[in-house]
């Protein structure tokens, strides 16, 4: 099994760890492209399509695991998974994770489930803002922090300018990817992920039903 080790909490990462393991975490504001179609096309994050999904490990923020170092892919198994990536947390951001929570609530019995990871150089500054986000939008999907080392090729692979990535995966393997930069996510984004989850869950049922 693929293993990518992710760095955990701030207090377990010295400063000669932090400068070779993550990278720079500076925002940069991008042109958004004319239409959904060029971002589709010209810009992708994640891994191919039918590769593995790698384990790797993060800090629970939220959720029954909260404070322990987790491996969601590794509990989620061969489910159908909703993993979100990323580098920013923003209004639409917490609109999509509501509209995940109530898609998982309402296909647990299928199998479906979700979590997701804030990235950032410093673990522990995540951990209240996940927290706040948590509460404020009532959120039971687990919420978890990370550093840099989960965008890493041979990890996630996750693009230096990706916002957020939406990787669509079940049984390891991957089977749709979103990708969007500071500012692209909006609500038609949002719809269009939810739509995409909801066949995964069909695809599910289909097989199951052979």
């Amino acid at each position: 099994m693929v293993l990518c080790t992710l760095l955990i909490a701030a207090s377990a990462v010295s400063p000669q760890q932090s400068s070779i393991f993550a990278n720079s975490n500076a925002e940069k504001t991008p042109q958004k492209p004319d239409s959904a179609k060029s971002v589709a096309e010209d810009f992708r994050s994640g891994r191919t399509i039918g590769q593995l999904v790698p384990s790797f490990f993060v800090r629970a923020v939220t959720g029954p695991l909260r404070n322990k170092s987790v491996c969601y892919v590794c509990r989620n198994g061969n489910r159908p998974v909703i993993m979100l990536l990323t580098r920013r947390l923003t209004p639409e951001l917490a609109e999509l994770l509501k509209a995940t929570d109530k898609l998982v609530d309402k296909n647990r019995a299928a199998g479906l489930r979700a979590f997701g990871v804030l990235i950032d150089d410093e673990p522990s500054k995540s951990v209240p803002k996940l927290q706040t986000m948590a509460f404020n939008k009532k959120l039971s999907v687990p919420l978890t922090a990370g550093t840099e080392v989960v965008c890493a090729p041979s990890c996630q692979n996750i693009h230096e300018k990706a916002e957020l990535t939406v990787v669509l995966y079940k049984k390891r393997r991957v089977v749709k990817t979103f990708a969007y930069r500071r500012g692209e996510l909006d609500s038609k984004d949002i719809r269009a992920i939810v739509t995409e989850a909801r066949r995964l869950i069909d695809a599910g049922v289909e097989e199951s039903s052979e």
